[in-house]
């Protein structure tokens, strides 16, 4: 990836993004014998996010449905602090009723990972 690209895609995120909540959610432990987690807790990290269509082309109604969107996220949160590799069980909040990630690509640029691109489904 380029330099330049990167910088780019930096630039879109800081210029045209919008201050959303990620929510992560941790797991307690298993228990086997009832079928249930101990406790579920929610993190939250604020981060500027920037949202994309997908192109009709790319919609296959298979693996991308109308309406879901790409979500660029920078690797660290507004106050500067490493944002965690986000994942399928997380969920963007403040752009509308929330957007749940589908799945999550790592952007890099040599050994930088500049940022993450996040198939988002509402």
């Amino acid at each position: 990836m380029s330099t330049l690209l990167s910088r780019d895609v930096l630039n879109l995120i800081n210029e045209f993004g919008r201050v959303v909540t990620l929510q992560k959610s941790s797991y307690g432990a298993y228990d086997p014998a009832l079928g249930t987690v101990s406790s579920v807790t929610d993190v939250e990290y604020e981060v500027k996010c920037f949202f994309a269509d997908f192109n009709l082309s790319e919609i296959d109604n298979d693996n991308i449905y109308l309406g879901d969107r790409r979500a660029y996220l920078p690797t660290t949160d507004t106050s500067g602090n490493p944002l965690p590799l986000p994942d399928a069980t997380d969920v963007i909040l403040g752009a509308g009723d929330g957007a749940k990630i589908v799945k999550v690509q790592e952007m890099w640029s040599a050994e930088n990972r500049v940022c993450f691109i996040c198939h988002v489904r509402a």
